[in-house]
């Protein structure tokens, strides 16, 4: 996760100067762009001062200084007259522009030659020299090196120039500089809480891979913590549910199983030592019926496996309640000729969209569960109450005390110490059933006297999908 970070973290570093180096570069551009205007704009009054001191440059001395004078005079800025022989500090390209005979902006002044042929008296420029006007923060160095041939002799410089209101591009670097090393502290700043959170989850995930299914990442608020932090732990809280449940299950399941392979080993074991023939047989039928209630038992095992309240994909279909209903009492009431089963004298018609299997299968075996614990009467309803299907089953037995009412949903529960009641695989395969169905089933006491156990569905009446 630390690596994660700072990959991320560095990668945003790398944005940011490649950004600030795109700057720069504009910057750059733009600054030489400027230069090239400038330029334009003081070409035309750099020319004209330059005619009008190469026209009278072979004048009278005394003329011409007061002509130069004069013309120095329309600039809001000095402006000087240097020899070649003292602009070698000057290098390419502005040194050959200025021989070529363009304006060149050099720094805050402006350059342009004069190409005269030097007088063989004293020249205007000796004269200027001697009366001291040449300013002496012009950038001089002597030098004894020759003009070559063609090459102007002297140089009119314009400047210090009025600079433009704004920053340099100096300026401008360093203040993006210092904005992106802002950028990227608050970055670094803003990323740290969830890096931390990212570690806590890697952690928390690396603890539950290892076996401590109890690891989950420490919260402080729901403001503070990242949306993942909560989700980790609700699934890190479902994962631990389902993996104690299976093996609950599984230890269940061992129990259960013993107990049929365990009549069928000892009925195995009579059979060899039957006197008659009919106390043989009565002993296969033992082993048969032991077999049974084995091949029951995993038949129940492999619906509840299959069943999952959240994975299963259904099909839902328009269903009848009540023909489920009659359905299953048609089948069990045979098997359990002492029980009346109480169904209304004409049932509304109750259609609903449902998967019809899984329903049939729910409402069996409260129907055989129901029969199984009855008295002498059980009674069966079903109802739209406030959008829902509403099917209750409801006997005359001993009931479930209210201290298992949510317990009794589990595998294999047995309903107390002294009770040899259990309930297997049914209601747990009923509570899967209503959970596909986005439902509950729930146990309360009968008017009958005994249990009354109740499925809520939602009712729809139109395809939906799940």
């Amino acid at each position: 996760m630390t690596r994660l970070f700072l990959r991320f973290y560095l990668g945003i570093v790398a944005i940011l100067v490649v950004a600030w180096l795109v700057q720069s570069y504009v910057a750059g551009l733009s600054s030489t762009q400027n230069v090239n205007v400038i330029e334009s704009a003081l070409t035309g009054g750099a020319r004209l001062a330059r005619n009008e001191v190469e026209n009278f440059w072979y004048e009278d001395l005394a003329v011409s200084t007061s002509n130069y004078l004069r013309v120095a005079s329309n600039f809001e800025y000095p402006m000087y007259l240097l020899s070649v022989k003292d602009t070698v500090w000057l290098k390419n390209p502005h040194r050959q522009r200025l021989i070529n005979g363009e304006v060149v902006l050099l720094g805050e002044y402006l350059g342009i030659a004069l190409f005269p042929q030097p007088r063989p008296e004293k020249s205007i420029a000796d004269e200027l020299q001697s009366s001291g006007s040449a300013d002496s923060q012009v950038p001089t160095e002597t030098t004894s090196r020759q003009p070559e041939k063609a090459e102007p002799e002297y140089f009119l410089l314009f400047g210090p120039l009025p600079q433009l209101v704004g920053p340099s591009r100096t300026q401008v670097t360093l203040g993006y500089g210092i904005i992106f090393l802002l950028a990227a502290f608050a970055i670094a700043i803003l990323l740290r809480p969830v890096a931390k959170q990212f570690r806590a989850v890697e952690h928390a995930a690396t603890s539950i891979a290892s076996g401590d299914l109890n690891a989950r990442i420490p919260t402080k608020s729901r403001s503070r913590d990242l949306a993942l932090v909560t989700t980790f732990n609700a699934m890190a809280d479902r994962t631990e549910s389902l993996v104690r449940s299976q093996r609950e299950l599984l230890q269940a399941v061992s129990h259960e199983l013993r107990t049929p392979l365990a009549r069928i080993r000892f009925a195995t074991d009579l059979v060899h030592t039957a006197t008659d023939e009919n106390e043989r047989r009565s002993r296969l039928d033992s082993i048969d019926d032991a077999t049974e209630k084995l091949d029951s038992l995993v038949g129940e095992l492999l619906t509840y496996a299959r069943i999952d309240s959240n994975t299963a994909e259904m099909t839902l279909e328009l269903v009848n309640v009540w023909n489920l209903i009659e359905q299953a009492v048609d089948f069990h009431a045979p098997l359990y000729p002492k029980i009346k089963y109480i169904l209304p004298a004409e049932p509304e018609r109750l259609i609903t969209q449902a998967h019809p299997d899984s329903l049939a299968r729910a409402v069996e075996n409260l129907v055989s569960n129901a029969g199984q614990y009855a008295k002498s009467r059980v009674q069966l309803s079903a109802e739209i109450i406030k959008e829902s299907v509403v099917i209750k089953i409801e006997d005359d037995g001993d009931g479930i005390p209210e201290e298992h009412w949510l317990t009794v949903f589990e595998p294999f529960t047995r309903l107390g110490q002294s009770d040899n009641r259990g309930v297997g695989l049914g209601l747990a395969l009923v509570q899967r059933i209503a959970k596909q169905h986005h439902g509950e089933v729930t146990v309360s006491n009968s008017t009958l006297g005994g249990a009354c156990l109740t499925i809520r569905l939602p009712h729809r009446t139109r395809s939906t999908e799940d």
